[in-house]
């Protein structure tokens, strides 16, 4: 019986062996890889939205002066805007009240985060929510004139200038801090606000009177 058991294990793994699968004889043509090589990866995100993000990837590198590799992206999603503005007007801005599809990109650069909003198309904006006119408490009717001022200047949509700095003053006459050849001024402690925007990697200074003046002060 013992040897009968023996021979049954002996032939119980004869039985496995045979049953592997044998590996192609030397020599044998490798399987074919699908079409275009090796599988691409899919993106994190709509295909659709990619020519928009590639445009806010060089829009949001030349706002800040940094390669493109630098700017990484957080997230892309598909969203219906409520309006015209893309949710994302300024104060005072009429837009029209039709929802518009499109996408919201967040990149990301030296840890700061940016959002950009687009259409299914074309139209793209920074919207930064965190510098907008009205965070700027008393100040923020010249930011907006100011900020319309720069973008008539250059010709620029107001949403590619960026708000860098808006610093309350005391200037001590009525050029604001900003005299003018030939030009006589009151000797009069004049309050207002020294704003500081960028465009196109350009720094531009205006300074402001409390209400309606303003002068962009270039020396």
């Amino acid at each position: 019986m013992k040897n009968l058991g023996k021979y049954l294990g002996w032939f119980f793994v004869l039985f496995l062996v045979s049953c592997e699968i044998a590996p192609p004889p030397a020599g044998a043509p490798t399987p074919p890889l699908p079409p275009g090589g090796l599988p691409t990866p899919t993106p994190a995100w709509p295909p659709e939205a990619q020519a928009l993000l590639n445009r806010a990837i060089a829009d949001l590198s030349g706002r800040l002066g940094v390669p493109s590799p630098q700017v990484e992206v957080v997230r892309v999603e598909r969203v219906a805007w409520p309006d015209g503005c893309l949710g994302c007007a300024k104060p005072g801005q009429l837009c029209t009240a039709v929802v518009i599809p499109g996408f919201r990109i967040i990149l990301q650069v030296a840890g700061e985060e940016y959002e950009y909003r687009t259409d299914e198309k074309e139209t793209l904006m920074l919207c930064q929510t965190n510098t907008q006119v009205g965070d700027w408490g008393p100040a923020g009717p010249l930011v907006e004139a100011v900020v319309a001022d720069l973008a008539g200047r250059l010709n620029l949509p107001p949403e590619q200038i960026r708000v860098v700095q808006v610093e309350e003053k005391m200037w001590p006459d009525s050029s604001l801090g900003c005299p003018q050849p030939g030009q006589m001024y009151l000797q009069v402690i004049t309050p207002g606000y020294r704003i500081l925007l960028e465009a196109a990697g350009r720094q531009y200074d205006y300074h402001t009177g409390s209400e309606a003046r303003f002068i962009l002060c270039e020396k």
